[in-house]
């Protein structure tokens, strides 16, 4: 659990089958890793019924993975949900036993484990990660506590999208009031970095982060050590096919393989660029390394 004023996050894995003691509440089903102008307007129609039933506000936030390929990550919702006067975030960590559950089964660990009585959902709303979070669940097993919405698609996402794309980081954190940052876990490579002087941390995506390939300095939260650590990272899609996102950290020697960290891009310093050789890529390091520590502080 955590909590940011007066917002109460929870991480809960429906796997482990634990009552919360959660006041009765009406929860909203949406895109948050993409929340956006659409997603604001779901939210004020979940707060203005939960006033009116007096109930407390949720957002129900559907997942199977730490790393967020959106505008946002976990800590960057509970963020908004907190501007926004939301009591509770539930992050509802799915599993592929969730698919051999009954319909009812789901249902009540929901609305009984965790006391979201009534349930909103949008008419168009899809989700191809976790398919049986369709509308008509939520209609069939909420019955009269279902409230199914109408939306209308804004352009702020794609705008958005477009700043991350163009690694125009300063405009989106104005723009927003929040700076993006997506989240991984660090997992092994071929350790080739050490060998010239330059170790980094292995983050694999396994889809497409909201960045164009290239190189950025950019702050690393590592969460067990709860600091933060500059680094200069390449985004590139390596020998086995798979996009990673690999950084040196300044003034870091620590082995961290499986820890969880939180990436916050601060500048494109460059393109990629193919190397001929170890030494030049040696070179290239080094002064990616240099241009990096401009943002010391």
């Amino acid at each position: 659990m955590s909590m940011t004023n007066n917002t109460l996050a929870f991480f809960y894995n429906n796997l482990t089958m634990i009552m919360m003691n959660l006041e009765d509440s009406i929860g909203l089903i949406a895109n948050f890793e993409n929340w956006s102008e659409k997603e604001d307007k779901q939210v004020e129609k979940l707060k203005l019924l939960a006033k009116e039933n007096n109930l407390r506000s949720t957002l129900f936030v559907i997942t199977n993975r730490e790393m967020n390929y959106g505008l946002w990550n976990s800590n960057n919702i509970i963020k908004k949900a907190n501007e926004k006067e939301i009591d509770y975030v539930i992050f509802y960590y799915t599993n592929p036993m969730i698919n051999q559950m009954p319909d009812f089964d789901l249902y009540k660990n929901i609305e009984d484990f965790l006391s979201v009585r009534k349930m909103i959902i949008s008419k168009d709303y899809t989700d191809l990660n976790h398919s049986r979070f369709t509308t008509s669940f939520i209609e069939q097993n909420w019955k009269e506590n279902a409230i199914i919405i109408e939306t209308s698609v804004t352009k702020d996402l794609e705008n958005n999208l477009n700043l991350l794309k163009k690694s125009k980081f300063e405009e989106f954190q104005k723009l927003n009031k929040l700076n993006y940052q997506f989240d991984a876990r660090v997992s092994e490579g071929k350790k080739l970095g050490r060998t010239i002087g330059f170790p980094t941390i292995n983050l694999i995506t396994e889809e497409r982060i909201a960045l164009s390939y290239g190189v950025y300095a950019c702050n690393v939260y590592v969460d067990h050590l709860k600091e933060t650590f500059l680094g200069a990272g390449c985004y590139w899609k390596n020998e086995l096919n798979q996009d990673v996102f690999e950084i040196f950290l300044i003034d870091f020697d620590k082995e961290i393989y499986g820890w969880k960290v939180s990436v916050s891009p601060i500048e494109k310093l460059r393109e990629n660029i193919k190397v001929d050789s170890l030494e030049e890529l040696k070179k290239l390091l080094a002064n990616d390394v240099k241009t990096t520590l401009k943002f010391k502080k």
